[in-house]
Order: structure tokens, then sequence, then C-alpha cells
């Protein structure tokens, strides 16, 4: 191959490599934080200790509780003054952390897996947040506090967006897990790009800089994502609360993916540099004698 196509063919190489790394890297982010159900409960582990939306939250619980019991009158007073104070208190009660991380569990379980529960004919066209699991501890904090049996519905629902936001969901859960094509790619253009160059310091310096310039682009949309408030989620205030909550956790924890970007760039820049160093020390130079035979 001659040199001038070598040069082309990896400059062109490197170019779409970097292009199916900026594909690749939110997918990946999305798959291990998004789709699957271990990763979605520690990325709102934050939102779980956020006390404002955590008070928004019981309080939204408990006025469902409050909706649906109907106590006798010898009891109503106690009842109505514990539903007044579990609304302020339950973000305190010793239990409230593992209501919660079920809450999410639920809640991707209906977003995700589609597992449904019967009577929830609204969480298969659209995005839901399952307070449940925290109507059911306010339910037995007020059994425990009456005397009297409490029956709670299995799931309470509320809505976080409609089958627009649905469709994109589900689209996310088919697309996301399949990160790994273009990062295959992306690794195999690189690797056809150092193989094709005639001077591989050169392709590493570009490459660093062209991810540098990807995780810039990162960067800069993670920003403006951030600043889109609940991007068009939220059916309730609740929901819409909880939209943002998660909209900003989740780019607070791409940043920790974007500082490695950074750091790679410079890893591949630096090594570049000194390739390119290097290579110009160890080149021979060349004279011609008077005899006209060279030198070396």
């Amino acid at each position: 191959m001659r040199n001038p196509l070598r040069s082309f063919v990896s400059a062109i190489a490197v170019i779409f490599a970097l292009l199916l790394t900026a594909i690749a890297v939110p997918m990946a982010w999305t798959d291990t934080n998004i789709v699957r159900e271990d990763g979605f409960v520690a990325l709102t582990s934050s939102i779980g200790k956020d006390q404002a939306f955590q008070a928004r939250l019981a309080s939204t619980a408990v006025a469902s509780l409050e909706s649906k019991v109907n106590l006798p009158a010898p009891v109503e007073q106690l009842g109505a003054s514990f539903l007044k104070d579990a609304a302020t208190a339950m973000t305190t009660w010793p239990e409230y952390p593992q209501a919660w991380n079920e809450t999410v569990r639920r809640s991707h379980q209906l977003t995700f897996a589609g597992s449904a529960r019967p009577g929830n004919s609204t969480a298969g066209t659209s995005l839901v947040l399952d307070v449940g699991p925290l109507v059911k501890l306010a339910a037995d904090r007020l059994h425990a506090a009456t005397g009297l049996p409490i029956a709670t519905p299995d799931s309470t629902l509320i809505n976080i967006g409609g089958p627009a936001q649905r469709q994109q969901v589900d689209a996310i859960a088919a697309y996301a897990p399949m990160w790994w094509i273009p990062g295959l790619g992306a690794v195999l253009l690189f690797a056809l790009g150092l193989l094709a160059a005639r001077r591989r310091g050169v392709v590493l310096l570009f490459a660093g800089l062209g991810l540098a310039a990807v995780a810039a682009l990162w960067q800069v949309a993670t920003t403006v994502l951030k600043g889109a408030g609940d991007a068009g989620l939220g059916g309730t205030a609740t929901g819409g609360l909880f939209a943002r909550e998660l909209l900003a956790a989740a780019v607070d924890n791409f940043a920790g993916w974007i500082t490695i970007a950074w750091i790679a760039a410079g890893v591949l820049a630096l090594l570049g540099l000194l390739g390119v160093i290097f290579s110009r020390k160890a080149r021979p130079s060349v004279r011609v004698n008077a005899a006209g035979s060279m030198e070396g």
C-alpha cells in the first residue's frame, strides 16, 4: 500500500473509531445504570438521600393511604394524628431506606421488565413510580398504632410519563444492551488505523485529541440535559420532581465516565507526542558524499 493511501486509510479508520466511541460509551452507561436493575437502584440511591424529594414522596404515600383508609370513630382521631405526623416523619423511620429501594426496584420492573401487576393497566403504556412499598410501610405503622388491620393495594402508581416517553424507554431497553457492537467496531477500526499508519505516534496523538473533543461534546450535552428540567417527564408534581432528580443523578454519574475519557485522551496524546519525538530522533540522517554514494 502506497504511503499516501496508508495515511488516508489510517485517518479514516481513526475518525470512524472516534465516532463509534461517541455512540458506544453513552449506550454502555445507559445499559449499566438505567436498563439493569441493580445499576438503576445504585443510581437512585442519591435520590433516596434527598430530603426535599423524600419528604414530598412520603407525603404523597401517606395521602394515598389516607384516601383508602376508613377508620372507626374511636380511633379516627388517633389515626388522623398518626398520618399527619407520618407525612413528615416517615423518612426518619429505620424501615424507610428498604421501602425506598423496593419502590425503585418495582418501578424499574414495571418500566423495563414489563412485569405489570394485575389491575395496573397504565403500567404498560406509561412511565410510573410505584410507591406501594411506602404506602404499606405507613399502613404497617398505622396498624401498630391502632391495632386495626389496614388493607392496602399491592401497588400505588404515580405517573412520570405518557405513551411517548414509554416508547422512548422501550427503544432504550432494546438498543442500549447492544453497545458492544459499536464498541467492538471502534476497537477494530482503531487497530486498523494503527496498523495502516506510517507514523503511529501521529495516529496516537490524533486519537487522543479526537477523544478529548468527544469528551468535550459529552460535557456540553450533559450540561444542556441537566438544564432541561424534567425533560418532558412528570405527569404529576411528585413525578416531575422524581424525573428532575433522576436526570440530575444521571448527569452527575456520567460525569465520572467523562473524566475517564479525559484521562484516556491525555494518555493517548502523551504517548503519541512521545512517539513523534522519539521517531524523529531515531530517524538516521542521510548524507550524499562527493562520489554520489549515500552515507547514513
